[in-house]
C-alpha cells in the first residue's frame, strides 16, 4: 500500500525539472528567444583649422610698404645691416665710394632708402627715405607711406592734419617736423616747398644735416 506522502511528492518534483529546462532553453537562445541588435560605434576625427600664413611686406611693391615707428617695410631699425640686401629686390645698390658708411638703394620711381651708419656698428640706426635724385612730387604716387598715408611727396598740409601732436623741430639748416609713439621711436619728416621729401626712422627726434661728406 502506497503511502499519502509519497504518492503527493512525484508530481512536484516533475513541475521543478520541467521550470529548470524551460529556463536553460530561454538562456541557451533557443526558438522564440530575442536577441539585442549589435551596436554600431562610431568615430568622428575632428579636422584641425590650419593656422593662417602670416603675410609679410610685398617686396615687389615698395609702394605698399609701411613706415612704421620703427621699422619702413621689411627693413627694422636695430636689425643687421648686412641682411637688408636680400629684401631690397626692387632695388639697386647706390652706395657711393665717397662715403661707403650710407648703404643706399635706389630704383626709377622710387625714393631711395639709405642706412647711415658712421660709426661702423653694422646695425640699422635709421632709415633715411628720400626723393634723392628727383622731385618729391615724383615720389608720391610709389612711396611706402606711415599708416596715416603720409609719404614723400605728401603736402605739409596732409601731414599736419594727419598727425595733430606733429612738432616742430630745429635742424642744422632748416625746420623739420617730427612725431613720436612715446616708446621712444620717433618719424621724422623733412619738407621743402611744402612737399614732404624725407622720412627718417630713427630713435631720436633728429634729421642728420648730410649723409655723405
Amino acid at each position: 500500500m502506497m503511502s499519502f506522502t509519497r504518492a503527493h511528492r512525484r508530481p512536484v518534483v516533475t513541475a521543478l525539472a520541467i521550470a529548470g529546462a524551460l529556463a536553460l532553453a530561454g538562456c541557451s537562445g533557443g526558438a522564440g528567444a530575442s536577441t539585442p541588435a549589435p551596436t554600431e560605434t562610431v568615430t568622428t576625427t575632428a579636422t584641425p583649422t590650419p593656422s593662417p600664413t602670416p603675410t609679410g611686406p610685398d617686396l615687389a611693391d615698395p609702394a605698399s610698404w609701411i613706415v612704421s615707428f620703427t621699422g619702413v617695410g621689411p627693413i627694422e631699425v636695430g636689425a643687421p645691416i648686412e641682411g637688408t640686401a636680400s629684401f631690397m629686390t626692387a632695388f639697386t645698390v647706390a652706395t657711393q665710394e665717397a662715403c661707403p658708411w650710407v648703404t643706399a638703394y635706389a630704383a626709377d620711381g622710387l625714393p631711395s632708402v639709405w642706412l647711415p651708419d658712421p660709426q661702423s656698428t653694422g646695425v640699422v640706426n635709421q632709415i633715411v627715405l628720400q626723393a634723392w635724385g628727383g622731385p618729391a612730387s615724383a615720389a608720391v604716387a610709389s612711396s611706402p607711406t606711415t599708416a596715416e598715408g603720409v609719404g614723400v611727396g605728401s603736402t605739409l598740409e596732409e601731414l599736419r592734419a594727419a598727425y595733430p601732436a606733429l612738432t616742430e623741430q630745429q635742424g642744422k639748416y632748416a625746420v623739420f617736423y617730427a612725431v613720436t609713439d612715446d616708446a621712444g621711436h620717433w618719424i621724422n619728416f623733412s619738407v621743402t616747398d611744402d612737399l614732404v621729401d624725407g622720412i627718417v626712422v630713427r630713435d631720436e627726434a633728429k634729421i642728420d644735416s648730410e649723409y655723405c661728406g
